[in-house]
């Protein structure tokens, strides 16, 4: 890390996690009015005594609980964060149902040397907010929320904090510059994932209850497997074949099961559309598209 001590903390942002199955967050929302926050990770620890001495221990990380205090919590902003609703009257409507969505957390704290070092937590939940009230006295005290959340590491990778400082070295700008418009992945991967398809394009004499499958050079994001994306239709475009996708475990290999048996003696085409994303986020570089015949 750079030089400096943290004196500071500004530009909390959060971000929902739009699709909770991949882990992939919707753009950054600022939330102003930064006073305070407090990280309290747990840890479990486990010794083991072997020749009547501690021989071993073992660590795990629990959940991590997030403590927030803010200027405010405008309605729209609270509804975010607790899933509730605000009304056609802009009233915020809580409910006993409400469903929080996961989000993550970023924000900054400045150091003494003048630069700052940037957070962002990955996923959690906050809970309906801790709030006081107090009459007005002759030395006027100020009246501030505070929103608990209980955090903890991605699925998908195990990762649950990034920070960095802004005056490490090697850290390029645009790492810094960018740090609140999306949030921070380690993923450097720019390769478009590419895919092969079965029937292969040209067979022939296919058997009529065939399943198409589509086989990716890595694993596609789960919200890609939609019928705009994954297309079974007669070759002369007269009519798009019924049925059902379905994505492997491993996120590599979509499956598409037509609701009765494909006609006998007739040329079909299988398309896969650039709509398909891999987990980073790249496109098919171009739709991958075959046709094959039935048996008769």
């Amino acid at each position: 890390m750079g030089k400096g001590v943290r004196v500071g903390l500004d530009s909390i942002y959060y971000a929902i996690m739009a699709d909770e199955t991949d882990e992939i967050y919707d753009t950054p929302n600022r939330l102003a009015g930064a006073i305070s926050a407090t990280i309290t990770p747990t840890t479990n620890s486990e010794t083991l005594y072997a020749d009547d001495q501690a021989d071993e221990v073992a660590n795990s990380l629990g959940d991590i609980t997030v403590e927030l205090n803010v200027k405010d919590l405008p309605p729209a902003v609270l509804a975010d964060l607790v899933g509730s609703k605000v009304d056609a009257n802009g009233v915020l409507i809580e409910n006993k149902n409400d469903n929080a969505p996961y989000i993550a957390l970023g924000f900054r704290s400045r150091k003494s040397n003048g630069k700052f070092r940037y957070y962002w937590l990955y996923k959690g939940k906050f809970q309906p907010t801790e709030e006081e009230f107090q009459t007005k006295e002759d030395t006027p005290s100020f009246q501030t929320p505070t929103i608990t959340g209980t955090f903890l590491p991605r699925a998908k990778d195990g990762q649950w904090r990034a920070r960095v400082d802004s005056d490490d070295a090697g850290v390029p700008a645009s790492v810094i510059s960018n740090w609140f418009s999306a949030v921070y992945e380690t993923t450097s991967d720019a390769t478009p994932p590419t895919v092969t398809a079965v029937p292969a394009s040209g067979a022939t004499g296919v058997v009529v209850s065939t399943k198409p499958k589509w086989t990716f050079s890595e694993a596609i994001r789960s919200s890609s497997v939609t019928a705009a994306n994954f297309i079974v239709q007669k070759a002369d475009g007269s009519a798009v074949v019924d049925g059902t996708l379905s994505l492997n475990a491993a996120g590599t290999e979509v499956t598409f099961t037509p609701a009765a048996n494909l006609a006998a003696a007739t040329a079909y085409m299988t398309i896969a559309t650039t709509g398909i994303k891999d987990l980073a986020g790249n496109a098919l570089a171009a739709p991958k598209v075959t046709t094959f015949t039935t048996a008769s």
